[in-house]
């Protein structure tokens, strides 16, 4: 670990960014905003996150190439203004068909914002030569963003008795707002092509990304892996509250368990850290799949407030941070230039699992219970251990 104050200012940055962005009083209420303002049953709050996945997923690539064709930056600042704006449509009226076209907003932000941060990121890493420390840049930033998120949770359990969860969901906008104010202002855009004699084009962008991909077995693996778990732990975030209210325990303690959850990913991505330092990146992967696995499962099994502490700090708790805990591996397998939309790539990917898996797992919970469907992910979550990379360099 570098001393505190050893990282470039810039780095510095996205840490403050991404814990600002954590800070959002919402998510301890998802549920509630979604059945109890909006009146939806599970199938169709699923079903609308469905459609959010499938919107990104069509717009993933195009912005990825404007990303590494225009530039990362830019990208990134349309994109969190697009989440703002999508923030704020989502509150003006409790409506199914408002809250389509606010994901297509939000889609449209995240699409712009996936891939270009990371490979923006990554770009600031490679030219101060810390791209063997970008684990812990992402580790950090993301550690950083859930204390966000937890004093978000605290701040949530006395505010939702003040304020309704219509305006808490409003003053979402304003962390994405400040984003776009301190990016925009202190870290400098980068770009990947280097030569002046080389003029960006979209279209061999795009052909060179989907090469490095078709060429590339080992990224092809990553991909699937933390696809899969990626998308089993996602359910974590909407199902967990689910449970609790079937265990009958109150809306106002959810921030409790919520804080729990983040506790969780705070501790259990540190030590999966420690652990690709002192094993085989292989045996990490297949401890990882086997632990997110046996969370759901022991959740589904014990039907109990037990059960859901084991989908909280062992699904959620570390399937959630797959994604960050494999970002070095696989930017390693990406070339600058084609980074973004390489991202966008493998961030569709994922956001495709979600198009099938949201209806379907929805529609579980509606017709056989919560705990039924912890169980079904948990045995999903396994499979991923059959398409971890044979060879993965450290």
């Amino acid at each position: 670990m570098k001393k505190l104050f050893a990282w470039p200012k810039e780095i510095y940055i996205f840490w403050i960014v991404e814990f600002i962005l954590g800070v959002e009083l919402i998510g301890p209420l998802l549920l509630v905003f979604f059945q109890g303002w909006g009146g939806l049953n599970q199938t169709q709050t699923q079903s609308l996150q469905s459609w959010f996945t499938l919107c990104i997923f069509l717009l993933e690539i195009p912005t990825g190439v404007y990303g590494d064709v225009k530039g990362k930056k830019k990208s990134v600042l349309i994109g969190y203004a697009f989440t703002a704006l999508g923030t704020f449509v989502y509150t003006l009226v409790p409506n199914i068909w408002i809250f389509a076209l606010s994901e297509f907003i939000f889609a449209l932000g995240i699409a712009f914002i996936s891939g270009s941060e990371e490979a923006w990121m990554y770009d600031i890493s490679k030219k101060y030569h810390l791209e063997d420390s970008f684990r812990e840049i992402t580790v950090t930033a993301r550690t950083l963003n859930m204390i966000g998120m937890i004093l978000a949770a605290g701040i949530s359990i006395w505010a939702s008795r003040i304020f309704s969860v219509q305006q808490l969901f409003r003053l979402g906008v304003i962390p994405n707002i400040i984003a776009i104010i301190l990016l925009g202002l202190f870290v400098q855009g980068t770009n990947g092509f280097k030569k002046e004699s080389l003029k960006p084009n979209y279209k061999d962008t795009m052909v060179e990304a989907f090469r490095i991909l078709k060429n590339s077995l080992n990224l092809r693996k990553l991909v699937i892996y933390t696809g899969i778990l990626a998308s089993t732990s996602y359910f974590v975030i909407w199902l967990y509250q689910k449970a609790l209210i079937v265990l009958s325990v109150p809306e106002d303690m959810l921030g409790v368990y919520r804080i729990a959850l983040l506790v969780a990913e705070i501790a259990l991505i540190k030590i999966a850290e420690k652990l690709f330092k002192k094993m085989s990146p292989q045996k990490v992967l297949t401890l990882i799949a086997v632990i997110v696995g046996l969370g759901f499962i022991l959740g589904g099994v014990l039907h109990s407030i037990v059960g859901v502490f084991f989908v909280l700090v062992f699904a959620g708790g570390l399937g959630l941070q797959v994604s960050s805990l494999m970002s070095k591996e696989i930017n390693m397998e990406i070339s600058c230039e084609q980074r973004a939309t390489v991202l966008s790539f493998v961030s569709m990917a994922r956001r495709l699992m979600l198009t099938v898996f949201n209806p379907v797992v929805g529609l579980l919970v509606d017709t056989k219970g919560v705990f039924i469907a912890f169980t079904v992910l948990g045995v999903i979550s396994l499979l991923a251990i059959f398409f971890k990379p044979k060879v993965i360099s450290k």
